[in-house]
């Protein structure tokens, strides 16, 4: 039995008073389990192909269970611990007394302390609930349930979709927005095209959403923008560019015509480090070897060389050096100047050994990176620093490809109490080879040999020494 506060009273304690999101603690419900797959809130609702919530009662059996808790506290006991067992469909009880349905839904909904319940509970809330249902909804676990009681209740449902898509940041913003269609009111459409499509996830799960509901080509066919949104637009279209998982921007049917006028404002605007990293993601994009499918669909060729004269013309521009290198020295800015720096055949480098060295969690970047030249400098910052067991496993993986280097760090891995370090240091050793072995290598593995818990792992350590 949970014990505890309630789930609508662990929320609404939780609430951050900016309007968006949970103070910390929030996001763990009562009944969180221990041990075992644990999803991401909202991940299930907004994507079911990334699993399924339990089964519940069957449709008969639950409108039985249903109609015995609205006479009396056995019947709702009963109702309650089938709930816990999984996921129950609403819809199938709405046969019975409308009234008592949603008295039982409230009881469900503020008094439970396990999810399924609230879950089941909100699908009976209705049209005077908005409140109730954004409050639970700022949990991402229930965000998805939320939305779909307000779509089905309200006779409109966007501004209340706009509040409670506002006030989340992960998969359940993405559940919401998914919602809004061509035919979204203006205050939807400008909330997409200024921050909306951004989220904790992934910006590419709703850009192509925003550029297409939020119709960004005509808005940014406006003689003049201002900075927030112009700088939008360029993260819009980043995201379309990453490509993934999401629709991207060859799916994007006016592209030619956003990109064009995207372009135009950034001539008449000074230029943002933002701004670079669009125009040099635009750059790769016009130069990749996708080209000639996309002649076969909405561009033309003298469209696309339009474009590259623009972008280059951009990119030519004197300050953008400079605003790069100040870039690079201020951890909040260093990926987006790394990133637009490619464009410019500035040597990010040695920022970057600053950058890590500083402190930053960027040792795969830094080890992806490292040449045989460089790898002095590397190891010595290696060397010098605590590294954590999964930098440590980053570094003594980079360092397969310099057999005989570093091989202190690959002692230290060896001799790790972390088992994945183990395995790490044995591969980059099987990599080396024993003719790269440094005095000392033999003795240390004998020792991890004598050490090793896991027998695997102890098999391959005897294999390596023995040949």
């Amino acid at each position: 039995m949970v014990s505890g506060p309630t789930i609508h009273d662990h929320i609404r304690a939780h609430l951050d008073p900016s309007g968006h999101g949970l103070l910390p603690g929030g996001a763990e419900l009562p009944d969180e389990p221990t041990g075992g797959i644990r999803w991401a809130s909202g991940a299930r609702d907004a994507r079911p192909v990334l699993g399924r919530f339990g089964a519940g009662p069957d449709a008969g059996e639950l409108a039985g269970l249903v109609a015995d808790a609205l006479a009396g506290d056995p019947g709702y006991a009963a109702l309650y611990e089938a709930l816990t067992a999984g996921a129950a469909e609403p819809a199938g009880v709405a046969h019975l007394p409308a009234g008592p349905l949603h008295d039982l839904g409230v009881r469900l909904v503020t008094g439970a302390r396990h999810r399924e319940p609230v879950r089941f509970g909100l699908g009976l809330l209705g049209a005077d609930d908005t409140e109730l249902l954004l409050l639970i909804g700022r949990h991402e676990e229930f965000t998805g349930a939320a939305a779909a009681t307000i779509e089905a209740t309200h006779a409109d449902a966007e501004p209340a979709l706009l509040r409670l898509a506002d006030a989340v940041t992960g998969w359940g913003r993405i559940g919401v927005v998914e919602r809004f269609g061509p035919g979204a009111g203006p205050g939807v459409r400008d909330w997409l095209l200024r921050g909306g499509f951004r989220n904790a996830v992934l910006d590419a799960y709703l850009a192509h959403r925003a550029a297409t509901v939020g119709d960004l080509a005509a808005a940014l066919s406006a003689p003049a923008v201002d900075g927030e949104l112009l700088t939008a637009a360029c993260d819009i279209v980043c995201a379309l560019l990453d490509g993934g998982p999401a629709a991207t921007i060859d799916d994007y049917t006016d592209a030619p015509r956003a990109l064009a006028a995207l372009l135009t404002h950034l001539e008449a605007h000074p230029g943002e480090l933002r701004h670079l990293v669009a125009l040099a993601r635009l750059d790769d994009y016009l130069a990749d070897g996708g080209w000639p499918a996309r002649y076969r669909r909405q561009w033309t060729i003298a469209r696309h060389e339009a474009l590259v004269r623009r972008v280059r013309d951009l990119l030519a521009r004197p300050h953008w050096p400079a605003l790069v290198t100040a870039g690079l020295t201020r951890p909040d800015t260093f990926h987006d100047a790394r990133q637009a720096a490619r464009a410019l055949d500035v040597d990010t480098f040695p920022a970057l050994l600053d950058h890590v060295r500083a402190g930053a969690g960027d040792w795969p970047l830094l080890m992806a990176e490292t040449t045989a030249d460089r790898l002095p400098g590397v190891l010595a910052l290696a060397a010098a620093a605590r590294l954590a067991p999964a930098d440590l496993d980053t570094v003594v993986t980079a360092l397969r490809a310099h057999p005989g280097h570093g091989v202190d760090l690959v002692l230290a891995s060896l001799a790790s109490p972390v088992g994945r370090n183990r395995a790490m240091a044995v591969r980059t050793l099987v990599g080396w080879g024993p003719a790269a072995w440094a005095e000392g290598i033999q003795s240390a593995l004998r020792r991890a040999i004598d050490a090793e818990p896991d027998p695997a792992l102890r098999e391959s350590m005897a294999q390596l020494l023995t040949g």
